[in-house]
């Protein structure tokens, strides 16, 4: 008779950056953030940084979108994990686009937490501000007209 052996499992380090539509609501984009947040601490991780990094041009068109929310999200966890936030990011209405990298495998959890804390902001720097950007569809029949 075989005796099922249960490995330990490796903590990994990830980093999660989703695309929300522009005109989200401020409520919708706090129930994904919540969500992401759930999912994180139900599975037995921790979070290191959860940012918004707001409004931004998007280098092509997604979903007939030129502007999308960014949001990062970076934490510890297990690899089952990736796999729930990123089906999680698939049904959600307001998510457009999403990624997930893993950054490291077998970490310390002490030492990643305090490297986060130090780290501070990991938005990219781009100084234009597209928070108060109207989107109008005859601009973007316009736009696709002239290429």
């Amino acid at each position: 008779m075989a005796f099922l052996v249960e490995h330990p499992k490796t903590v990994r380090e990830y980093e999660t950056v989703y695309i929300l539509k522009a005109d989200v609501l401020d409520e919708e984009r706090e129930k994904v953030s919540n969500r992401m947040k759930g999912i994180v601490e139900k599975l037995d991780g921790s979070i290191l940084i959860q940012e918004e990094w707001g409004k931004r041009k998007l280098a092509y068109q997604i979903q007939k979108n030129s502007y999308g929310v960014y949001c990062y999200l970076r934490y510890l966890g297990y690899n089952d994990m990736v796999a729930e936030i990123e089906r999680n990011l698939r049904i959600l209405e307001p998510v457009i686009k999403y990624m997930t990298v893993k950054l490291g495998d077998d970490v310390d959890v002490e030492k990643a937490k305090e490297a986060a804390a130090k780290q501070g902001s990991c938005a990219p720097k781009d100084t234009a501000d597209y928070s108060n950007v109207e989107i109008d569809d005859d601009d973007l029949d316009e736009l696709v007209d002239e290429d």
